[in-house]
């Protein structure tokens, strides 16, 4: 296992989580729902994500490292763009309370998380680490790490302080890190 692109992978996609829609929903979850249905339901949604952004990001590590290179600082910088200007009024999650088993919960949170995710940043930053580092399994589990860790948060401040998290500066930040990670892919040769 390669350490670089595993400690890159876990901060990169851990920060750039905490100020995405997905971890809002695992709050929101978490604040009606017993946590660890949500949390479980979440990190499984999670892995299998992971799982399609590593497929996709082998792809792409299949190109010649000149292009990889350009590739991987062209998708860091939209993404970061998106994140810094990303529109607040949408709406996040729709559940109301009906059936609270842990079944439910756990499909609930499963499908309202794997949907969010789909095509989200953090999916195609992971699918752009691959590529970059060319270390699936490190670029992987670090990735799920960072994941798993933010919805864990997400759970604990859920069950803690319900929905008074500042998303929007935690969104701010995460946009600049993917913009200041596209310039560093730039720089390195």
């Amino acid at each position: 296992m390669q350490l670089t692109p595993l400690i890159t992978s876990f901060a990169l996609i851990f920060l750039a989580e905490l100020g995405d829609k997905t971890l809002y929903v695992v709050l929101v979850l978490a604040s009606r729902y017993r946590a660890i249905p949500v949390l479980l339901g979440a990190m499984t949604a999670f892995v299998i994500q992971g799982v399609i952004a590593v497929g996709l990001g082998s792809l792409v590590g299949q190109l010649p490292n000149a292009w990889v290179r350009w590739l991987t600082a062209t998708v860091f910088f939209i993404f970061g763009l998106l994140l810094l200007f990303k529109n607040e009024g949408q709406s996040e999650d729709g559940t109301e309370r009906t059936d609270s088993s842990f079944v439910s919960v756990f499909a609930r949170s499963f499908a309202l998380v794997f949907a969010a995710e789909w095509g989200d940043a953090t999916q195609i930053g992971t699918a752009a680490l691959v590529a970059r580092f060319r270390a699936p399994f490190s670029v992987f589990i670090g990735a799920t790490l960072g994941l798993w860790a933010g919805a864990a948060l997400a759970t604990f401040v859920g069950r803690a302080v319900g929905q008074r998290l500042p998303t929007r500066l935690l969104r701010r930040a995460a946009g600049l890190l993917f913009c200041g990670f596209a310039i560093l892919t730039l720089l390195r040769a």
